[in-house]
């Protein structure tokens, strides 16, 4: 009966029975992996803390022959990441990246890169949001779609196969990639995407933290990298994502919130 030990990043639990768990983890060296931690809502010795979503935890277990789900027997927490339960801008946005990795990671396929982009990702939520937070989550997203895969190609037009030349340049998440203006006619999913979001975008496997916290988008760059990330994801799941709603109606209101702030401003103030 083989044991389990290893590290895990929680990632979603449901109920099982009185007592049980179904607890999924992004592990260190098995990828997404879900198991049942038996007596979890009751033993405290046993499960150290509060088995919270996005929590680091340090779990043993066994997996049994002819038996779908491993068993975890314990579970001690290592770094709980509490803070992002109190930032609602924080926890919908890790929610969101919660829901990428359950719905595109295959079970029991290890990506060391994913889990450590993961850690960065959660301790950066637990900070309190800088001026450039809906950017560095845009680039957080950008990484996670090439590590899982889902990378666009950007080096010529996917419908005739020529560098991409005119000024009109267009995205078809269901190719993958670029399409020139003479090819538009035929992919009818293409929407606009301008120069300045292509360059962003053949970078952004470049970028490492340190610079990530010195870089803001143009309102523009920021709805087409948007749009991208989501029609990608959209197109190789087949589903919406519940939490970029709540999502939009917190960037709504951040605006919205903005916009008065500056109307309220002494007039000597909005003249300077």
């Amino acid at each position: 009966m083989p044991v389990i030990t290893d590290h895990g990043l929680i990632i979603n639990k449901i109920p099982y029975g009185e007592s049980d768990l179904l607890i999924t983890f992004y592990t260190l060296n098995r990828g997404k992996m879900t198991g049942i931690g038996k007596g979890a809502k009751r033993s405290r010795k046993r499960f150290s803390g509060r088995l919270e979503l996005f929590s680091l935890v340090r779990f043993t277990g066994f997996s049994k022959p002819g038996i779908s789900l491993p068993r975890i027997d314990e579970c001690e927490l290592l770094d709980s990441f509490k803070e992002i339960q109190y930032q609602p801008e924080a926890f919908f946005s890790g929610c969101y990246f919660l829901e990428i990795i359950n719905r595109c990671c295959p079970e029991f396929q290890a990506n060391r890169q994913i889990f450590a982009l993961l850690t960065e990702l959660f301790e950066f939520l637990t900070m309190p949001p800088s001026r450039n937070f809906a950017c560095q989550i845009r680039l957080f997203e950008l990484q996670i779609i090439a590590l899982l895969g889902f990378a666009p190609l950007l080096d010529y037009c996917l419908g005739c196969r020529n560098k991409v030349t005119r000024d009109r340049v267009f995205f078809d998440p269901e190719a993958g990639g670029l399409i020139c203006q003479s090819c538009h006619h035929r992919h009818p999913r293409a929407f606009s995407i301008s120069r300045g979001t292509i360059a962003i975008l053949n970078k952004f496997l470049q970028i490492d933290s340190s610079l990530r916290k010195k870089l803001n988008f143009t309102p523009q760059i920021m709805d087409e990298t948007a749009r991208l990330c989501r029609s990608l994801l959209r197109w190789h799941t087949g589903q919406e994502f519940k939490s970029l709603k709540y999502i939009d109606t917190t960037d709504q209101f951040n605006r919205k919130m903005a916009i008065e702030s500056t109307d309220s401003l002494p007039k000597q103030f909005n003249r300077m």
